[in-house]
């Protein structure tokens, strides 16, 4: 009979303890494609896109007015002259790839920058309602992560490692 006692306690205590904490999950992915600040983003990147759209045509037109002059006079061009002008229209192609790279990058680091406020904005909200309505976590159900941990959840690192054998 104590042993039955001892049990339901024990059985008891950690189910006790955790309806103490408050549970909820959130799809902030979900929240993420309503919010009307994604409009600006797009937009804003449609903008700068188009910006070196336009940049890139004027050097892709540089470039093929090169290249057509250069065919066009091949046969009467000196050698040195037709080492120059070859010269002069890899250049242009190495220009063109540099421009390409720096512009991807430039778009991407542009994009999660974006995004990133956008991501914090949605967090901190989260944050806000875990705080107002006292949950001790709310887990992110797009990342499978958590969105929101209060001050007074609990850190059991220490007692895995003592299990473990760790230090």
């Amino acid at each position: 009979m104590i042993k039955k006692i001892v049990l339901l306690v024990l059985f008891a205590l950690p189910v006790s303890m955790m309806a103490q904490d408050k549970l909820a999950y959130v799809n902030i992915q979900e929240i993420f494609q309503v919010m009307p600040d994604l409009a600006d983003i797009e937009k804003s990147m449609a903008d700068v896109n188009e910006q070196y759209k336009k940049e890139l045509d004027v050097m892709y037109q540089e470039y093929y007015a090169k290249a057509k002059e250069y065919q066009d006079n091949l046969n009467t061009m000196a050698e040195t002259i037709k080492a120059r002008r070859q010269s002069e229209i890899v250049d242009i192609e190495k220009r063109i790839g540099t421009f390409q790279q720096t512009a991807n990058e430039e778009m991407q680091r542009k994009q999660m920058e974006l995004i990133s406020a956008l991501r914090e904005k949605i967090l901190k909200a989260t944050a806000e309602v875990g705080e107002e309505n006292s949950y001790t976590y709310i887990f992110d159900i797009s990342s499978q992560s958590i969105a929101y941990h209060s001050a007074k959840a609990s850190d059991v690192t220490p007692l895995v490692k003592k299990k473990l054998g760790l230090k």
